[in-house]
């Protein structure tokens, strides 16, 4: 297998977390990328990493399709539980983590499209909404601090490596200020082999 990857993705990290969680890492192949080269476009159409490309050349896109197959892959206990109520937990878990990855990568735009311009644009609605977004999931988090500890699973994957990526690109975010459980969660849990394996740089 191949892993498209980059080294500040936290999407493409949280598909290494779960490969090195399954015992995987060892049998994946890393090739970091410029995702715009039309190379990788006739590979992944939509221009996005991380892509994961099978022994038959087949691409899986979306990082949570790829953790989801590495998942079934791999051994060890399950990183998304297959049934029941634990299931909705850690996928609902898991939305969150994707939705301050999501938020936290629109303000990244801006700040590099705002690199470009003579002026830089106004502060708007925009980017106030990405920061609303992640100051309030961190709050939520930080409430339902219990649903995150437990067995590793997918939810806390994505919630690592959210945070993650806040602390590498956006320090003055300040969310332990609003989460001091999640902190402390947090860095407990970056003491994991897979997340020390996977720190994000660049």
């Amino acid at each position: 297998m191949k892993l498209f990857f980059s080294d500040a993705s936290p999407y493409a990290r949280k598909c290494l977390v779960t490969a090195h969680e399954k015992g995987l890492a060892d049998q994946i192949e890393i090739e970091r990328i410029n995702p715009y080269e039309s190379e990788f476009r006739d590979l992944n159409p939509l221009g996005k990493i991380p892509c994961l490309i099978l022994a038959e050349d087949t691409g899986l896109f979306d990082s949570f399709v790829i953790c989801d197959y590495l998942d079934r892959l791999g051994t060890g206990p399950a990183l998304i539980p297959a049934t029941g109520a634990l299931r909705d937990q850690v996928l609902r878990l898991h939305a969150i983590g994707q939705g301050i990855t999501d938020a936290a990568l629109n303000l990244r735009s801006q700040v590099m499209r705002d690199a470009k311009l003579d002026t830089p644009l106004p502060k708007d609605w925009y980017v106030d909404r990405q920061w609303t977004a992640i100051q309030k999931s961190c709050i939520l988090l930080d409430r339902e601090i219990e649903t995150l500890k437990g067995a590793l699973d997918l939810g806390q994957i994505s919630v690592a490596t959210a945070l993650g990526y806040l602390d590498l690109r956006f320090p003055e975010s300040a969310w332990r200020h609003h989460a001091p459980l999640l902190a402390d969660w947090y860095a407990a849990l970056i003491e994991r082999p897979s997340l020390q394996a996977t720190m994000p740089k660049g």
